[in-house]
């Protein structure tokens, strides 16, 4: 029976397969098939940085790792939170907090605002490669590992690993029975719920394990006027895996997985700083403005929607089979996300632009597949396999004239033209008619079509016991397709001034507004281009054992990310200088050349290890995306270079302590620009990237001992950041100081774990500060900014029937 079941389940993945034998002790299955424990005996961490099981403190790469202990007496269900533990990562939420996040490494990374942009910073779950940071950030439950690797990782992951990736491992199905219930309730109305369950199907054939999680918070960001909330949760996700092992030979692993969430938010933000002419103009229309931070409170239109909804699910499959001294993975994926919203871009109480629900959007549709061999032959190791992956994005805008858009341009322009109405006086329209309530974009579509092919060969020479060589090579094709659709584009204005000859920017007083690209009924039409590119990328380590408890290593590496398209009608030039062309949403690729070397120190019994690197890495085409205030464009900037160095702590002195820290110095900026982008583009030169503070520090401190017939753990860590501008293109206003948040977590429980209760709080000081910042739509220098979560505290209770 195990023989006609590995038969076929090895012929359908890789003919190589049926020429399987039996493992002996001196050819052992796969180091991926067995469950490979998170924390060796010792308290090293064990990580798959390179593909293969290794101890942390023998991995050549600036990696971190955390185990699943760790991340829960931090409380850190949702990948955002992991900044709180890594001092080299930052993540943060723009638009939305389903489809705006950005993650770097290093200072670096890529904004979200595009869907055709892909990340500097890939995510990997389970070896499948997620192709956009909004579909890996979201809450992923059962999580057993994360590992988080910092510069280029271009020869052994799938694709996009510029800056860096964050490497998520889920517990595997076991035979043995697995039953968990965490059960909180906290401020704001939080209600979360996670459970685990698992055992066996078919003794010594199958096992099953079903991870779910469920939360409901209410909002707490507050309208000044309505009282509504904002930022509220309302999401699920249920994870479900079958582990099959036909022969001892052959594993195959299936996971599936869904999602939703429908939450209030996205696009809410709390104004920062004031364009002086434009607040003055608000509030002669009769409008408040006012910052609202401190008691985080917003202005909005009552009657405008600020909601969303998104969906995603998954499938997968992965064959781990002994081929007789080599052997073979095969991961076999399939991904679907979308994101449907309804937003208030303005960011005033006045109404001058929405999007009805629906009438935006984004969704991705992904599959991959990723086949490797590896085995050894003498003193070399060696990994060798190929990458394909397809997807389909799609972007969809639709922005709507408010009532007050005309009255309130009519007001921003009356200084300079001397009248009252100058819409309705340059179009010769009734007064109200420039700027129809409801008018204003048709329609937008966006879809690109990308394809991804790559072969690559890794290989580690072990010269002695103590020296190794490790290389790799990997070449990749990428082609990219774009078809735009722009259809019923409604703006009266405009098409009177074009009637007139009068729609040139200049022309009027009125012209360059009202015929504003982003309306420009002229730009309506179908659009399709195509792009190729190759690239090879690589590694060169030399890794050195200096002695027992002291390990060494130096690196040159390259990286890239591919090419692709601006999937907005900003990407498109202006009438003025060419004709609409879907060549022009092109954008190039991104590469990045790492130079780094690291020191790795463990004490004998692992009482204290420390982990340091020195890095400095160049990236070429670096890939720019920002916020203009009435459009989202992505350019290529000539070159961005990250330095630094970054050192991470861990010491066990008894009795129940474990104490860490981690401190990293980034310098992240940008280089020279030439001649030829935006003024505000041309200013960034030589200045620091956004949201890249030059020092991160990281502390945590941790106790778990017994207390009569009670286990009592208590928990805390911090994180101070320097200084940051926050908006994109560093504008004035942007500021965020330095800051420190700070969590921490106490339990008491029974000794077998069958129970625990927990007290905890996240940012304990309720401090406030910005994450992102961007432009107001049509209001000058004013900036808004995204709010970070205030203080967070509850109660937790869990239950674990499985035995220990």
């Amino acid at each position: 029976m195990k023989a006609r079941w590995s038969l076929l389940v090895a012929t359908c993945v890789a003919q190589a397969a049926a020429a399987q034998t039996t493992p002996t002790p001196s050819n052992p299955a796969p180091a991926e098939v067995p469950a490979t424990p998170a924390v060796v005996p010792n308290g090293d961490i064990v990580v798959t940085a390179q593909r293969r099981s290794e101890s942390l403190h023998d991995v050549p790469i600036a990696v971190s790792a955390f185990s699943a202990q760790q991340l829960q007496r931090s409380g850190i269900n949702d990948a955002r939170q992991l900044m709180s533990i890594a001092p080299s990562l930052n993540l943060t939420s723009t638009t939305s907090d389903s489809a705006g996040v950005v993650i770097r490494l290093r200072g670096v990374g890529s904004e979200a605002i595009n869907p055709g942009l892909e990340s500097s910073v890939a995510t990997f779950v389970d070896g499948v490669y997620r192709a956009r940071s909004n579909l890996s950030l979201t809450d992923i439950p059962g999580i057993e590992r994360v590992e988080v690797l910092r510069g280029p990782q271009g020869t052994l992951f799938g694709k996009n690993t510029s800056a860096g990736l964050i490497n998520v491992v889920t517990a595997r199905p076991s035979y043995t029975p697995v039953a968990r219930l965490a059960a909180t309730y906290g401020n704001y109305d939080d209600v979360e719920l996670l459970g685990a369950g698992g055992g066996t199907l078919v003794r010594d054939l199958a096992a099953w394990r079903v991870d779910a999680s469920f939360q409901r918070r209410d909002g707490w960001l507050r309208d000044l006027g309505s009282g509504q909330r904002y930022r509220d949760r309302n999401r699920y996700t249920v994870r479900a895996q079958a582990l099959i092992e036909p022969t001892d030979a052959v594993t195959v692993r299936l996971i599936g997985d869904a999602g939703r969430r429908r939450e209030t938010g996205p696009d809410t933000y709390v104004p920062k700083r004031y364009d002086p002419f434009y607040q003055g103009l608000l509030q002669r229309l009769g409008y408040r403005t006012t910052l609202g931070l401190n008691d985080l409170t917003i202005t909005t239109t009552p009657d405008r929607a600020s909601v969303e909804e998104t969906k995603q699910w998954g499938l997968s499959a992965e064959l781990a089979a002994d081929l007789g001294g080599v052997k073979l993975t095969s991961i076999t994926a399939y991904r679907y996300w979308r994101n449907v919203q309804a937003r208030e871009v303005d960011y005033a109480e006045a109404d001058l632009l929405y999007i009805p629900f629906g009438a935006a959007g984004q969704a991705l549709r992904a599959f991959t597949q990723e086949i490797r061999f590896d085995g050894r032959v003498g003193a070399v190791d060696w990994i060798a396999g190929g990458f394909y992956g397809h997807e389909r994005a799609f972007a969809r805008y639709g922005y709507r004239y408010g009532r007050d858009l005309e009255r309130f341009y009519d007001a921003a322009v009356a200084g300079a033209t001397g009248r009252r109405n100058s819409s309705s006086f340059y179009t010769g329209l009734p007064v109200g008619g420039s700027y129809p309530v409801g008018g204003g974009v048709g329609r937008q579509d966006f879809r690109q079509r990308g394809d991804s092919l790559s072969l690559f060969a890794h290989a580690t020479w072990h010269v002695t016991d103590r020296l190794s060589l490790i290389g790799g090579i990997r070449g990749t094709r990428e082609d990219k397709s774009v078809v735009a659709e722009l259809s019923g584009t409604n703006n009266p204005g405009c098409a009177a001034l074009i009637a007139r000859g009068l729609a040139a920017p200049g022309a009027t007083p009125v012209s360059a507004f009202q015929c504003l690209q982003l309306f420009d009924p002229r730009y309506d039409g179908r659009y399709r281009a195509n792009r190729r590119e190759n690239a090879l990328t690589g590694l060169a380590t030399v890794a050195w054992e200096l002695s027992d408890t002291l390990n060494a290593y130096a690196t040159w590496s390259r990286g890239y990310k591919g090419g692709g398209f601006v999937l907005d009608q900003a990407g498109f030039r202006p009438l003025t200088v060419a004709a609409p062309d879907a060549n022009q949403l092109a954008f190039a690729p991104e590469f990045a050349t790492n130079w780094e070397g690291g020191v790795k120190f463990r004490s004998p019994g692992s009482a204290i290890t420390i982990n340091t690197a020195l890095f400095h890495t160049r990236f070429s085409d670096f890939q720019l995306s920002y916020n203009t205030g009435a459009a989202l464009v992505t350019t290529n900037i000539a070159r961005v270079t990250t330095k630094g160095v970054e050192i991470e702590a861990i010491a066990r002195p008894g009795g129940g302590f474990q104490l860490g820290g981690g401190v990293t110095y980034a310098d992240a900026r940008y280089g020279p620009i030439p001649p030829g982008v935006p003024p505000l583009v041309q200013a960034i030169a030589g200045r620091r990237l956004a949201n890249a503070p030059e020092w991160v520090a990281t502390g945590s401190i941790g106790w778990d001992g017994a207390l009569g017939s009670f286990r009592i753990f208590a928990y805390a860590d911090a994180r101070y950041q320097s200084a940051v501008l926050t908006e994109r293109l560093l504008r004035a206003g942007s500021e965020q100081h330095g800051y420190a948040l700070a969590n921490a977590r106490i339990g008491v429980g029974a000794p077998d774990q069958r129970w625990t209760l927990e007290l905890w709080t996240r940012n304990l000081t309720d401090h406030r500060f910005f994450v992102a910042s961007i432009p107001a739509t049509f209001q000058g220098t004013t900036l808004v900014g995204s709010p970070g979560e205030p203080r967070m505290a509850g109660i937790t209770l869990r239950t674990q029937l499985d035995p220990q």
